[in-house]
């Protein structure tokens, strides 16, 4: 895998997200992060990733809606959905992300060897 391999990661809780940076980075990726939706919308207009893995149940701009918009910017990234399906354990919000066009579904929590084998398969 080579190191130029650009991965976004949007999610409102801090410790996932600065878990997922970490493990990524030691799989060889370069990696940024962002704390809901807007902001990962504007990280990534800025950073271009190659992949986006964006949680679902976020504040300031959810996932299905980020997901939708990054679309409508780059029809060919790479995107992997993630929930923990919230306090209701509704995990529907993953199928509507598939049919509006994330390529990977993850269930949190995600293990360390399943996030990378989940970024790997797609490069």
């Amino acid at each position: 895998m080579a190191a130029s391999k650009i991965v976004l990661v949007i999610d409102d809780d801090d410790v996932v997200r600065l878990t997922m940076q970490n493990v990524l980075k030691k799989g060889g990726y370069i990696v940024y992060v962002a704390e809901n939706g807007a902001v990962g919308l504007a990280a990534f207009k800025k950073q271009k990733p190659d992949i986006v893995i964006t949680d679902m149940l976020m504040p300031d701009k959810e996932g299905l809606q980020t997901i939708s918009e990054i679309r409508e910017i780059d029809k060919d990234v790479k995107i992997i959905a993630m929930s923990g399906g919230g306090r209701s354990q509704n995990m529907s919000f993953l199928e509507l992300a598939r049919k509006i066009g994330a390529d990977r579904l993850l269930v949190k929590p995600v293990k360390p060897d399943q996030l990378l084998a989940a970024v790997d398969t797609l490069f």
